[in-house]
Order: structure tokens, then sequence, then C-alpha cells
């Protein structure tokens, strides 16, 4: 039987918060020696802020609310127990617009593929309380985007992406929605990523969806496979900044079938997302990857990008909408090192196709948009120079 030699990240440098953070979420008992071990001297407000900054205060609650409360400081479980109330609230307020949204849609003749959100917790983690969500994702057809966007704004919400030019679709994946009384947030996909691909074809989608009926409604998401290649390579692309995301692969890991997956990727690809996922988790979580799969951590290419991640695990980052000033160099370089040579040909050429963006910078009459063809890179420069002075 083929023996693998285990990769392993320098961890050297974790601080001590992000440590106890990890060996909280990463056990099922926490055992009071040990724990002791960890809390000396431990700054428990930054621990509260990396918490709230990966996005895992409710399981972190939960954990630590079963132990003998003198072990916690009190403001501490205060905190933890005021954001998981609130995430609570927030789950169900998602879950009725999720309910409202797909019965709108589905009324119209729209298929729709949820992506995350409310069903992902309920999926994942078995309760809506214990996963958060800032937003619903929903695939629906590239074709019925602009009836779906018609929709969202008859149920109260405002586009947040203006899309002028007639390559919009081309240039984005998904246009983000705001409610205006109740800022609930939606996206509508029409792509899995940023990078077309056909293999990923909504029908094709379609074909190995899950269902799920709650409330007396069925509503669809993607199918296991599906959704480990969307969370790997949703997860790569925003650096794997918080650790909701490498918990969601390893809730879903179980899912899995070895052999479905590796058929999958062989089909479709991913592998090297997949493989950096699979290395973090098994080097931050000590998760246990299934042996079919962990032939992919032994990918340079996986093993250079979990190396990379990194750098944005171990600080507290903002990377999204857009990458805060003191990252942004690096995680230009770390994007870019993510594509496969096909995929940067095509990013290179998307880049020279104007954008919306540009025509709002500039607007022209439509008979003149030709310009802004020759135009781009002064407008891309100018546009640079306008966010770094703000």
């Amino acid at each position: 039987m083929l023996i693998l030699d285990a990769i392993e990240l320098d961890l050297s440098d974790v601080s001590k918060e992000l440590a106890f953070l990890l060996f909280i979420v990463r056990e099922d008992l926490l055992e009071e020696s040990t724990f002791k071990q960890y809390t000396a001297d431990l700054d428990w407000k930054l621990f509260v802020k990396l918490v709230v900054h990966h996005r895992v205060f409710p399981l972190v609650y939960l954990k630590l609310r079963g132990l003998e409360p003198s072990l916690i400081p009190s403001n501490v479980m205060e905190s933890l127990h005021h954001q998981y109330n609130n995430n609570t609230i927030k789950m169900l307020h998602l879950s009725r617009e999720m309910n409202h949204i797909c019965k709108a849609l589905r009324n119209s003749g729209i298929r729709t593929l949820l992506l995350k959100g409310p069903i992902l917790a309920i999926q994942l983690y078995g309760d809506l309380a214990h996963r958060t969500s800032k937003d619903l994702d929903i695939l629906v057809p590239a074709e019925d985007v602009e009836k779906a966007e018609e929709i969202l704004v008859q149920l109260g919400y405002e586009s947040k992406d203006e899309h002028v030019l007639d390559n919009w679709k081309k240039k984005s994946h998904h246009i983000s929605f705001e409610h205006m009384e109740n800022f609930a947030q939606v996206e509508i996909h029409w792509r899995l990523n940023p990078h077309f691909s056909e293999s990923f074809s909504f029908d094709q989608l379609w074909e190995r969806k899950n269902d799920i009926t709650l409330s007396n409604q069925t509503f669809h998401y993607l199918g296991n496979e599906d959704l480990l290649y969307y969370l790997t390579d949703h997860g790569a692309r925003h650096g794997w900044f918080r650790l909701r995301w490498l918990i969601d692969i390893e809730r879903l890991l179980p899912k899995i079938s070895s052999g479905n997956m590796k058929i999958h990727f062989d089909q479709y690809g991913g592998q090297q997302y997949a493989g950096q996922a699979f290395i973090l988790l098994s080097n931050l979580l000590s998760t246990k990857i299934p042996h079919d799969l962990e032939l992919l951590t032994m990918s340079s290419k996986s093993q250079r990008l979990a190396e990379m991640a990194l750098y944005y695990i171990k600080r507290i980052v903002k990377l999204n909408p857009v990458p805060e000033k003191s990252v942004a160099l690096h995680y230009n370089r770390y994007l870019f090192s993510l594509m496969s040579g096909k995929q940067k040909v095509a990013y290179l050429l998307n880049k020279l196709h104007p954008s919306s963006r540009d025509a709002i910078l500039l607007p022209l009459p439509k008979s003149l948009h030709f310009l802004y063809f020759p135009l781009r890179p002064f407008l891309y420069f100018w546009r640079r120079m306008k966010r770094q002075s703000v």
C-alpha cells in the first residue's frame, strides 16, 4: 500500500490566540488541562477578534459554553453569546428571504441552485444557527439573469453593480443586490466562478443537484462533488482568509465518494484547489483526508499554494471586495499563481476588454463605445489612481 509523507507547513509563527482558536474548532472534547495551557497569558480581546474575523463564533460559543465558567472570562462569553444570538436572527431572516426569492423565481419559470447561505448551514452543520452567512448566493441560467434581476427589483432589491456595456456577463459571474428596507444581500450568479467553463453549464449542474424540503418548499443546491469543487475554488480565490471555509469542507468530506470525486476532478479539473485545501485542513485542523483524495496533496502546486495562503490565515486581513493596501500586491500575485496557463491567457485577454466601470468613469454615447478599447489602459490607471487617493 502506498504510504504518503505528510506535507508539513511552517506554523511556528502562528499567534497563541490563533493556535487556541484552531485547538477549539479542531477538538471534539476540550480537556481542562490542555485548555489551561493554551489560555495562559492569552490576549482574550485579540482572540475574540479572530473568532469574529474567521466567522466561527457559533461553533466556538457552542464549544466554550460547556466548560467550567471560571475558565473563560465572563466578558468573552457575553460577547460570543451576543454574536451567536445576532447570527441566529440573521440566518432566520436570510431563510425567509430565501423562501420569498426562490418562490418568486420559480413562479416565473426560473430554475435556481443555492450555492451557500442557510442551505449550507443545514446541510453541513445541521442547524441554521451554527454557521454564519453574509448573503444569499443563487445560481440561475445565464439567459434568465435579466429576468431574475427584474424580479428582485420588484421584491424591493436594488442592484449594487452597474452593467452599462453589453459584455457584462463575460466580464463578471454575478450581480450583487441589497434590499432597500431590510438590507438583506443577494448575489445572482450565472457561473460558479470568474473562469468560464462549459463543463459547468447550468444544465449539467442541474442534473447533478441535491434537493431539500423546508417549510413545504423544495430547494435545490449543488451535488456533493460540484459543491466540493465550488467550495475549494471559492476558498482558494479568497486566500482562505476565513477558517469557516475550511471547516465547511471538513464537514462536507464525509458526504463525498472519493472515487466519484476523483472522476469529477479528472473530467473538470480543480485538483490544485482541492489539494491546497486538504493540505491546510491536515495541518491546521488535523483533518483525516480520504486516501484516494490525499494524493492531491502531493502536487507541488498545491503545496506552494497552501504555503502562500498561510500569509492570509495568520493575519487579520480584508481581501473582499477589494484587498487592503498592505496585502494587495501579494494577493494579486497569489491570484495569478492560482490560474492555469489557459486561464492566465483568458484573464489577460479579458483585461483588454472594456468594462462597465470604464463607462461609469467616462460616460460616452453608445455610438462611441468602441473608443473604450483604445482608452482601456488609461481608464484602468485613472481608476487605480483615484482609488489610491481615497
